[in-house]
Protein backbone atom coordinates (compact mmCIF):
# COMPACT_ATOMS: atom_id res chain seq x y z
CA UNK A 1 0.00 0.00 0.00
CA UNK A 2 1.40 3.37 -0.98
CA UNK A 3 1.42 5.93 1.82
CA UNK A 4 3.93 8.51 0.61
CA UNK A 5 5.05 10.03 -2.68
CA UNK A 6 8.50 11.63 -2.62
CA UNK A 7 9.49 13.81 -5.55
CA UNK A 8 12.84 15.18 -6.58
CA UNK A 9 12.36 18.68 -7.99
CA UNK A 10 14.90 19.52 -10.71
CA UNK A 11 14.45 17.03 -13.53
CA UNK A 12 11.23 15.54 -12.15
CA UNK A 13 8.85 18.40 -11.35
CA UNK A 14 10.78 20.60 -13.77
CA UNK A 15 12.69 19.96 -16.98
CA UNK A 16 15.93 20.23 -15.04
CA UNK A 17 16.77 23.69 -16.31
CA UNK A 18 17.51 26.44 -13.82
CA UNK A 19 17.13 30.05 -14.91
CA UNK A 20 19.13 32.43 -12.74
CA UNK A 21 18.41 36.16 -13.02
CA UNK A 22 21.94 37.34 -12.24
CA UNK A 23 21.02 38.36 -8.70
CA UNK A 24 19.65 35.83 -6.25
CA UNK A 25 16.45 34.99 -8.11
CA UNK A 26 15.62 31.72 -9.75
CA UNK A 27 12.83 30.77 -12.13
CA UNK A 28 11.33 27.30 -12.56
CA UNK A 29 8.54 26.07 -14.78
CA UNK A 30 6.08 23.53 -13.35
CA UNK A 31 3.51 21.56 -15.35
CA UNK A 32 -0.11 22.10 -14.28
CA UNK A 33 -0.97 18.41 -14.83
CA UNK A 34 1.68 17.46 -12.30
CA UNK A 35 -0.15 19.71 -9.83
CA UNK A 36 -3.36 17.79 -10.43
CA UNK A 37 -1.40 14.55 -10.07
CA UNK A 38 -0.18 15.70 -6.67
CA UNK A 39 -3.75 16.56 -5.66
CA UNK A 40 -4.82 13.07 -6.80
CA UNK A 41 -2.08 11.55 -4.62
CA UNK A 42 -3.30 13.57 -1.65
CA UNK A 43 -6.88 12.55 -2.38
CA UNK A 44 -5.68 8.93 -2.22
CA UNK A 45 -4.36 9.68 1.28
CA UNK A 46 -0.67 9.81 0.41
CA UNK A 47 1.75 12.25 2.01
CA UNK A 48 3.63 14.18 -0.67
CA UNK A 49 7.16 15.46 -0.12
CA UNK A 50 9.28 17.61 -2.44
CA UNK A 51 12.89 16.61 -1.67
CA UNK A 52 15.71 18.52 -3.33
CA UNK A 53 19.38 19.26 -2.84
CA UNK A 54 18.92 22.84 -4.04
CA UNK A 55 17.50 25.74 -2.08
CA UNK A 56 14.66 26.97 -4.25
CA UNK A 57 12.03 29.54 -3.25
CA UNK A 58 10.11 28.65 -6.43
CA UNK A 59 9.92 24.97 -5.47
CA UNK A 60 8.94 25.84 -1.90
CA UNK A 61 6.16 28.11 -3.20
CA UNK A 62 4.87 25.37 -5.51
CA UNK A 63 4.88 22.83 -2.67
CA UNK A 64 3.00 25.23 -0.42
CA UNK A 65 0.45 26.01 -3.15
CA UNK A 66 -0.27 22.31 -3.47
CA UNK A 67 -0.24 21.54 0.24
CA UNK A 68 2.82 19.30 -0.10
CA UNK A 69 5.63 18.98 2.41
CA UNK A 70 9.08 20.12 1.33
CA UNK A 71 12.71 19.71 2.31
CA UNK A 72 15.43 21.70 0.54
CA UNK A 73 19.18 21.72 0.68
CA UNK A 74 19.15 17.97 1.35
CA UNK A 75 22.21 16.36 -0.22
CA UNK A 76 21.78 13.04 1.64
CA UNK A 77 18.25 12.16 0.56
CA UNK A 78 18.28 8.61 1.93
CA UNK A 79 19.34 9.80 5.39
CA UNK A 80 16.69 12.51 5.40
CA UNK A 81 14.02 10.00 4.37
CA UNK A 82 15.14 7.59 7.08
CA UNK A 83 14.22 10.22 9.69
CA UNK A 84 11.10 11.51 7.89
CA UNK A 85 9.66 8.03 7.38
CA UNK A 86 10.55 7.02 10.94
CA UNK A 87 8.72 10.03 12.35
CA UNK A 88 5.69 9.22 10.18
CA UNK A 89 5.84 5.46 10.92
CA UNK A 90 5.85 4.71 7.19
CA UNK A 91 7.89 1.71 6.00
CA UNK A 92 10.15 2.09 2.96
CA UNK A 93 8.01 -0.47 1.14
CA UNK A 94 5.04 1.95 1.21
CA UNK A 95 6.96 4.79 -0.46
CA UNK A 96 7.02 5.84 -4.09
CA UNK A 97 10.11 7.90 -4.94
CA UNK A 98 10.51 9.63 -8.27
CA UNK A 99 13.97 10.68 -9.42
CA UNK A 100 16.13 11.42 -12.43
CA UNK A 101 19.81 11.60 -11.49
CA UNK A 102 22.56 9.92 -9.50
CA UNK A 103 21.84 11.69 -6.20
CA UNK A 104 18.45 9.92 -6.17
CA UNK A 105 19.84 6.37 -6.49
CA UNK A 106 20.31 5.47 -2.84
CA UNK A 107 16.71 6.40 -1.98
CA UNK A 108 15.34 4.78 -5.14
CA UNK A 109 17.03 1.52 -4.20
CA UNK A 110 15.28 1.45 -0.79
CA UNK A 111 11.69 2.36 -1.61
CA UNK A 112 9.02 -0.10 -2.64
CA UNK A 113 7.99 1.96 -5.66
CA UNK A 114 11.03 3.49 -7.43
CA UNK A 115 10.07 5.56 -10.47
CA UNK A 116 12.24 7.31 -13.05
CA UNK A 117 11.27 9.97 -15.56
CA UNK A 118 11.82 9.10 -19.23
CA UNK A 119 14.92 11.28 -19.51
CA UNK A 120 16.55 10.06 -16.29
CA UNK A 121 20.15 8.86 -16.42
CA UNK A 122 20.67 5.18 -17.24
CA UNK A 123 21.50 4.16 -13.66
CA UNK A 124 18.23 5.64 -12.37
CA UNK A 125 16.14 4.10 -15.14
CA UNK A 126 17.78 0.73 -14.40
CA UNK A 127 16.89 0.99 -10.68
CA UNK A 128 13.27 1.94 -11.36
CA UNK A 129 10.26 -0.30 -11.14
CA UNK A 130 8.53 2.04 -13.60
CA UNK A 131 9.89 4.54 -16.13
CA UNK A 132 7.44 7.16 -17.36
CA UNK A 133 6.97 7.93 -21.03
CA UNK A 134 6.98 11.65 -20.22
CA UNK A 135 10.08 13.62 -19.35
CA UNK A 136 10.62 15.66 -16.20
CA UNK A 137 8.55 18.84 -16.12
CA UNK A 138 6.24 17.57 -18.88
CA UNK A 139 3.57 15.75 -16.88
CA UNK A 140 5.69 12.79 -15.71
CA UNK A 141 4.50 13.13 -12.10
CA UNK A 142 0.85 12.95 -13.17
CA UNK A 143 1.63 9.90 -15.30
CA UNK A 144 3.39 8.22 -12.38
CA UNK A 145 0.56 8.94 -9.95
CA UNK A 146 -1.97 7.47 -12.36
CA UNK A 147 0.24 4.40 -12.82
CA UNK A 148 0.55 3.97 -9.04
CA UNK A 149 -3.21 4.33 -8.59
CA UNK A 150 -3.70 1.70 -11.29
CA UNK A 151 -1.39 -0.68 -9.41
CA UNK A 152 -3.65 -0.37 -6.37
CA UNK A 153 -6.84 -0.49 -8.47
CA UNK A 154 -7.80 2.91 -7.05
CA UNK A 155 -7.60 5.25 -10.02
CA UNK A 156 -11.32 5.51 -10.79
CA UNK A 157 -12.39 5.93 -7.16
CA UNK A 158 -9.64 8.49 -6.51
CA UNK A 159 -10.57 10.53 -9.58
CA UNK A 160 -14.24 10.49 -8.49
CA UNK A 161 -13.27 11.60 -4.98
CA UNK A 162 -11.08 14.35 -6.44
CA UNK A 163 -13.90 15.58 -8.68
CA UNK A 164 -16.33 15.70 -5.77
CA UNK A 165 -14.04 17.92 -3.67
CA UNK A 166 -14.90 21.58 -3.93
CA UNK A 167 -11.25 22.70 -3.89
CA UNK A 168 -10.15 20.05 -6.38
CA UNK A 169 -9.55 22.33 -9.32
CA UNK A 170 -7.81 25.34 -7.87
CA UNK A 171 -5.59 26.96 -5.37
CA UNK A 172 -6.31 30.34 -3.92
CA UNK A 173 -9.50 32.34 -4.13
CA UNK A 174 -11.93 33.26 -6.83
CA UNK A 175 -11.26 36.60 -8.47
CA UNK A 176 -13.30 38.75 -10.83
CA UNK A 177 -12.29 41.79 -12.81
CA UNK A 178 -14.21 44.69 -14.32
CA UNK A 179 -17.70 44.36 -15.70
CA UNK A 180 -21.00 44.53 -13.94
Amino acid sequence: MIRALVLDVDGVLTDGGVILDGEEGETKRFHARDGVGIKLAQTAGWRVLFLTARHSPAARRRAEELGAEWAMGVAAKESYLERWLGNAAIPWSDVAFMGDDLQDLSALRRVGWPIAVADAVLEVRSAARHVTTRTGGAGAVREAVEWLLDQEHRRESTVEAFLSRSEGFGVGREEHGGGN
